[in-house]
């Protein structure tokens, strides 16, 4: 695997970025909580990327409609290519290394990779398809980074249920509630406990990844 530095490696994927602005559909609505992300995608042999553009806007146009109940809009800033060697990431000593390609901007970082699984889970009826987690290493600078992850094959549901753990939100019993690990059917939605937690969340999320912890936005969004 390639450890140069991040800068030298993040290619700019131009025309997915070109289409970006019409992943969402922002609602205008007052008191609408808004979060940009940023895709990076793993890249095959070939140096195409594992998933287009369609796929990513499936993931977002879910989570939009999922999380409109809380008040809550993702929105795509940026998509970037990551370079060859990562579809594969089953190792937590590779997701820290991916933490140097996620500056912390102000945006929520997704991952997206051919797969999770370790050889010895590929065995198992049950995939990896998506993870939430937070930097655990020794660099100061760091730590409390959250991040999320999907992979190319991962259910239309899985993205907005990764941000559900980014907002704080646990596992669920429910097959119809977005938070269950086994969720089927056409009507999953997040309870309106649920949606009033991840509003929490998102302010807790925009304290810990803000560039400043003094920047007046994220004050200002705090005092609402």
């Amino acid at each position: 695997m390639q450890t140069a530095s991040a800068a030298s490696k993040r290619r700019t994927v131009v025309d997915l970025r070109r289409d970006a602005a019409a992943w969402t559909q922002p609602s205008g609505s007052v008191g609408v909580l808004r979060l940009p992300l940023t895709i990076h995608i793993a890249t095959q042999e070939s140096g195409e990327p594992v998933v287009d553009h369609a796929r990513v806007r499936r993931w977002v146009a879910r989570a939009n409609r999922e999380l409109a109940s809380a008040g809550i809009e993702v929105e795509v800033r940026e998509v970037l290519l990551l370079p060859e060697g990562w579809s594969s990431i089953t190792r937590w000593r590779q997701r820290r290394m991916l933490a140097a390609y996620a500056p912390r901007d102000g945006t929520i970082h997704v991952f997206v990779a051919d797969e999770l699984d370790s050889e010895r889970r590929r065995t198992l009826r049950r995939r990896v398809r998506g993870l939430h987690w937070r930097y655990r290493g020794l660099d100061r600078e760091l730590r409390a980074r959250e991040y999320v992850m999907v992979t190319r094959g991962a259910p239309v549901t899985t993205f907005v249920h990764e941000l559900g753990h980014l907002f704080g939100l646990p596992h669920s019993e429910s097959e119809d509630n977005i938070m269950c690990s086994c969720r089927r059917g056409s009507s999953m939605a997040f309870t309106s406990a649920q949606a009033l937690e991840m509003r929490h969340g998102v302010r807790r999320f925009e304290v810990r990844q803000s560039p400043s912890t003094g920047d007046v936005r994220v004050a200002d969004r705090l005092r609402r």
